[in-house]
Protein backbone atom coordinates (compact mmCIF):
# COMPACT_ATOMS: atom_id res chain seq x y z
CA UNK A 1 0.00 0.00 0.00
CA UNK A 2 1.09 3.27 -0.82
CA UNK A 3 0.76 6.50 1.49
CA UNK A 4 -0.14 9.44 0.18
CA UNK A 5 1.89 12.50 -0.19
CA UNK A 6 3.34 14.37 3.45
CA UNK A 7 0.54 17.47 4.19
CA UNK A 8 0.18 20.05 6.91
CA UNK A 9 3.80 21.42 7.86
CA UNK A 10 4.02 19.44 11.36
CA UNK A 11 7.99 19.08 12.42
CA UNK A 12 10.17 19.44 14.61
CA UNK A 13 11.08 22.96 15.79
CA UNK A 14 13.93 23.89 18.06
CA UNK A 15 11.32 24.84 20.90
CA UNK A 16 9.88 20.84 21.35
CA UNK A 17 7.22 18.80 19.17
CA UNK A 18 4.35 20.50 17.27
CA UNK A 19 1.52 18.08 17.30
CA UNK A 20 -2.17 18.56 16.14
CA UNK A 21 -4.32 20.64 18.68
CA UNK A 22 -6.20 17.96 20.91
CA UNK A 23 -3.71 14.80 19.87
CA UNK A 24 -1.13 13.21 21.48
CA UNK A 25 0.30 10.75 18.63
CA UNK A 26 2.85 7.45 19.60
CA UNK A 27 5.83 7.58 17.87
CA UNK A 28 8.13 4.21 17.77
CA UNK A 29 11.64 4.72 16.20
CA UNK A 30 11.78 3.64 12.16
CA UNK A 31 15.65 3.24 11.61
CA UNK A 32 16.88 5.72 8.62
CA UNK A 33 12.95 5.49 7.53
CA UNK A 34 12.63 5.96 11.24
CA UNK A 35 8.83 6.46 11.18
CA UNK A 36 8.46 7.29 14.90
CA UNK A 37 5.01 7.35 17.78
CA UNK A 38 4.72 9.14 20.44
CA UNK A 39 2.68 8.64 24.24
CA UNK A 40 2.81 11.41 26.32
CA UNK A 41 4.90 14.10 27.66
CA UNK A 42 8.04 14.38 29.36
CA UNK A 43 8.16 14.05 32.91
CA UNK A 44 10.42 15.28 35.30
CA UNK A 45 12.47 12.52 37.62
CA UNK A 46 14.87 12.71 40.57
CA UNK A 47 18.27 11.95 40.15
CA UNK A 48 18.34 8.92 41.95
CA UNK A 49 15.74 7.26 39.81
CA UNK A 50 18.37 5.84 37.16
CA UNK A 51 16.68 4.15 34.81
CA UNK A 52 18.19 0.71 33.09
CA UNK A 53 20.39 1.25 29.89
CA UNK A 54 19.97 -2.03 28.72
CA UNK A 55 15.62 -1.77 29.27
CA UNK A 56 15.71 1.56 27.78
CA UNK A 57 17.42 0.32 24.56
CA UNK A 58 15.22 -3.01 24.84
CA UNK A 59 12.18 -0.30 24.23
CA UNK A 60 13.55 1.54 21.57
CA UNK A 61 14.22 -1.52 19.15
CA UNK A 62 10.25 -2.99 20.88
CA UNK A 63 9.01 0.33 19.12
CA UNK A 64 10.33 -0.65 15.35
CA UNK A 65 7.30 -1.01 13.07
CA UNK A 66 7.04 -5.19 12.18
CA UNK A 67 5.56 -4.50 8.68
CA UNK A 68 7.55 -4.52 5.88
CA UNK A 69 8.51 -1.08 4.57
CA UNK A 70 10.17 0.66 1.61
CA UNK A 71 11.30 3.96 1.68
CA UNK A 72 12.37 6.37 -0.69
CA UNK A 73 14.86 9.39 -0.44
CA UNK A 74 17.94 11.16 -0.80
CA UNK A 75 21.00 11.78 0.54
CA UNK A 76 22.50 15.48 0.55
CA UNK A 77 25.91 16.58 1.25
CA UNK A 78 26.40 20.21 2.47
CA UNK A 79 29.50 21.72 2.97
CA UNK A 80 30.21 23.97 6.39
CA UNK A 81 28.80 27.06 4.69
CA UNK A 82 25.37 24.55 4.48
CA UNK A 83 25.42 24.86 0.13
CA UNK A 84 24.59 21.56 -1.47
CA UNK A 85 27.48 19.39 -3.00
CA UNK A 86 26.36 16.52 -4.07
CA UNK A 87 22.84 14.32 -4.42
CA UNK A 88 21.84 10.93 -4.83
CA UNK A 89 19.14 8.67 -4.26
CA UNK A 90 18.51 6.39 -1.37
CA UNK A 91 16.20 3.54 -0.76
CA UNK A 92 15.81 1.54 2.30
CA UNK A 93 13.82 -1.75 2.61
CA UNK A 94 12.99 -2.48 6.33
CA UNK A 95 11.69 -6.11 7.32
CA UNK A 96 11.84 -6.26 11.71
CA UNK A 97 9.32 -8.37 12.10
CA UNK A 98 10.63 -11.07 9.66
CA UNK A 99 11.57 -13.87 11.28
CA UNK A 100 14.97 -13.15 11.12
CA UNK A 101 14.63 -9.17 11.30
CA UNK A 102 16.66 -7.40 8.69
CA UNK A 103 17.36 -4.20 6.65
CA UNK A 104 18.35 -3.21 3.35
CA UNK A 105 20.22 0.08 2.11
CA UNK A 106 20.54 1.00 -1.23
CA UNK A 107 22.51 4.52 -2.92
CA UNK A 108 21.59 5.14 -6.93
CA UNK A 109 23.77 7.63 -8.85
CA UNK A 110 21.66 10.20 -10.75
CA UNK A 111 20.77 8.21 -13.54
CA UNK A 112 19.27 5.20 -11.40
CA UNK A 113 22.44 3.09 -11.19
CA UNK A 114 23.01 1.47 -8.17
CA UNK A 115 26.38 2.51 -6.62
CA UNK A 116 26.27 0.88 -3.25
CA UNK A 117 24.14 -1.37 -1.06
CA UNK A 118 24.07 -2.63 2.14
CA UNK A 119 22.50 -5.93 3.92
CA UNK A 120 22.26 -5.87 8.24
CA UNK A 121 20.25 -8.88 9.63
CA UNK A 122 19.82 -10.29 13.29
CA UNK A 123 19.89 -13.73 13.15
CA UNK A 124 19.52 -13.70 17.44
CA UNK A 125 19.58 -10.54 19.66
CA UNK A 126 23.12 -8.50 19.55
CA UNK A 127 24.23 -10.56 16.55
CA UNK A 128 24.48 -8.97 13.09
CA UNK A 129 25.50 -10.17 9.85
CA UNK A 130 26.74 -7.69 7.22
CA UNK A 131 27.19 -7.81 3.42
CA UNK A 132 28.21 -4.99 0.69
CA UNK A 133 27.32 -5.00 -2.70
CA UNK A 134 28.57 -2.18 -5.45
CA UNK A 135 27.89 -1.74 -8.55
CA UNK A 136 25.01 -2.24 -11.56
CA UNK A 137 24.69 -5.50 -11.69
CA UNK A 138 26.00 -6.07 -8.40
CA UNK A 139 29.18 -7.48 -7.09
CA UNK A 140 29.60 -8.91 -3.53
CA UNK A 141 32.45 -7.07 -1.70
CA UNK A 142 34.82 -9.33 0.12
CA UNK A 143 36.39 -7.60 3.82
CA UNK A 144 34.72 -4.12 2.95
CA UNK A 145 35.65 -1.30 5.49
CA UNK A 146 32.96 -0.24 7.03
CA UNK A 147 34.91 3.13 7.91
CA UNK A 148 35.16 4.04 4.60
CA UNK A 149 32.92 6.60 2.97
CA UNK A 150 29.44 5.85 1.62
CA UNK A 151 29.34 6.40 -2.01
CA UNK A 152 31.64 9.33 -1.59
CA UNK A 153 29.55 10.84 0.91
CA UNK A 154 30.91 12.05 4.40
CA UNK A 155 29.05 8.81 6.33
CA UNK A 156 29.63 5.36 7.03
CA UNK A 157 27.37 2.45 6.42
CA UNK A 158 26.88 2.60 10.36
CA UNK A 159 26.18 6.25 10.72
CA UNK A 160 23.08 5.37 8.51
CA UNK A 161 22.06 2.40 9.36
CA UNK A 162 22.09 3.53 12.98
CA UNK A 163 23.48 -0.32 13.51
CA UNK A 164 24.51 0.87 17.57
CA UNK A 165 20.77 0.30 18.97
CA UNK A 166 22.20 -3.35 18.60
CA UNK A 167 24.91 -3.36 20.56
CA UNK A 168 24.31 -4.62 24.29
CA UNK A 169 25.07 -3.56 27.71
CA UNK A 170 25.39 -0.12 27.69
CA UNK A 171 25.35 2.17 31.06
CA UNK A 172 23.57 5.34 31.79
CA UNK A 173 25.51 8.69 31.81
CA UNK A 174 23.06 11.36 32.76
CA UNK A 175 20.24 13.12 31.54
CA UNK A 176 19.43 16.17 29.18
CA UNK A 177 17.34 18.57 27.49
CA UNK A 178 17.38 17.61 23.14
CA UNK A 179 14.99 20.31 21.48
CA UNK A 180 12.42 21.09 24.22
CA UNK A 181 12.57 17.10 25.31
CA UNK A 182 13.88 15.51 28.56
CA UNK A 183 16.09 12.31 27.26
CA UNK A 184 18.15 10.10 29.02
CA UNK A 185 21.75 9.16 27.91
CA UNK A 186 22.78 6.22 27.43
CA UNK A 187 26.57 5.01 26.48
CA UNK A 188 27.92 1.87 24.59
CA UNK A 189 31.04 0.57 23.98
CA UNK A 190 31.26 -1.18 20.67
CA UNK A 191 31.81 -4.88 20.63
CA UNK A 192 34.81 -6.08 18.82
CA UNK A 193 33.09 -7.58 15.69
CA UNK A 194 30.95 -4.31 15.15
CA UNK A 195 31.27 -2.92 11.72
CA UNK A 196 32.03 0.37 12.79
CA UNK A 197 35.34 2.38 13.63
CA UNK A 198 34.27 4.11 16.25
CA UNK A 199 34.97 3.05 20.07
CA UNK A 200 31.84 3.86 21.09
CA UNK A 201 28.44 6.06 21.34
CA UNK A 202 26.62 8.35 23.53
CA UNK A 203 22.59 8.49 22.91
CA UNK A 204 20.03 10.75 23.94
CA UNK A 205 16.30 8.98 24.23
CA UNK A 206 13.37 10.17 25.34
CA UNK A 207 12.18 7.63 27.78
CA UNK A 208 8.20 8.86 27.18
CA UNK A 209 8.48 8.16 23.73
CA UNK A 210 11.47 5.54 23.12
CA UNK A 211 12.70 8.22 20.40
CA UNK A 212 16.47 8.59 19.80
CA UNK A 213 16.46 12.16 18.92
CA UNK A 214 20.31 12.63 19.15
CA UNK A 215 23.74 9.79 18.99
CA UNK A 216 27.15 10.95 19.51
CA UNK A 217 30.06 8.66 17.74
CA UNK A 218 33.06 8.27 19.72
CA UNK A 219 36.54 7.99 19.56
CA UNK A 220 38.96 6.03 21.31
CA UNK A 221 39.78 9.08 23.97
CA UNK A 222 36.03 9.29 23.84
CA UNK A 223 35.39 12.65 22.01
CA UNK A 224 32.75 13.33 19.28
CA UNK A 225 33.50 13.00 16.02
CA UNK A 226 30.14 12.55 14.00
CA UNK A 227 26.48 13.54 15.14
CA UNK A 228 23.42 11.75 14.07
CA UNK A 229 20.45 14.21 15.18
CA UNK A 230 16.48 14.26 14.13
CA UNK A 231 15.40 17.21 12.37
CA UNK A 232 12.31 17.39 11.23
CA UNK A 233 9.04 15.20 11.41
CA UNK A 234 6.13 14.71 9.09
CA UNK A 235 2.76 12.56 8.88
CA UNK A 236 2.08 10.04 6.13
CA UNK A 237 -1.30 8.50 6.91
CA UNK A 238 -1.22 7.58 10.51
CA UNK A 239 2.31 7.11 10.87
CA UNK A 240 4.92 9.52 11.82
CA UNK A 241 8.52 9.41 10.45
CA UNK A 242 11.03 11.48 10.14
CA UNK A 243 11.67 13.83 7.24
CA UNK A 244 15.26 14.89 7.85
CA UNK A 245 18.06 12.81 10.06
CA UNK A 246 21.48 15.16 9.31
CA UNK A 247 24.57 13.24 10.00
CA UNK A 248 27.62 16.00 11.32
CA UNK A 249 31.26 15.58 11.02
CA UNK A 250 32.73 17.83 13.81
CA UNK A 251 35.99 17.43 12.18
CA UNK A 252 35.14 18.83 8.52
CA UNK A 253 31.80 20.51 9.24
CA UNK A 254 30.33 18.89 6.51
CA UNK A 255 27.22 17.41 7.17
CA UNK A 256 25.01 14.79 5.47
CA UNK A 257 21.25 14.98 5.36
CA UNK A 258 19.03 11.96 4.96
CA UNK A 259 15.49 13.38 3.23
CA UNK A 260 12.78 11.09 3.19
CA UNK A 261 10.28 11.31 0.22
CA UNK A 262 7.93 8.66 0.23
CA UNK A 263 6.88 5.60 2.46
CA UNK A 264 5.24 2.24 1.14
CA UNK A 265 3.95 -0.34 3.28
CA UNK A 266 4.84 -3.78 1.23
Amino acid sequence: MKTNRPCGGERLISNGWKTPAGIVPRFGILISALALSWTGLAIARTPAARPDAVVLLDQVRAALPTVPLRVEGELQARDRRGNITRIAPVELELNWGAPVPQAVYTVFDRFGAMQERMTVKWPEPGVARWSLERGDPPESVADPDWAAPVAGFDLTWADLSLSFLWWPDGEWAGAERVRGRFCEIIELTAPEDAATAYAGVRLWIDPETALLLQADALDRRGRAVRRVQVRSLLKIDEMWMVQNLDIYNHATRERVTLRVRDLNVL
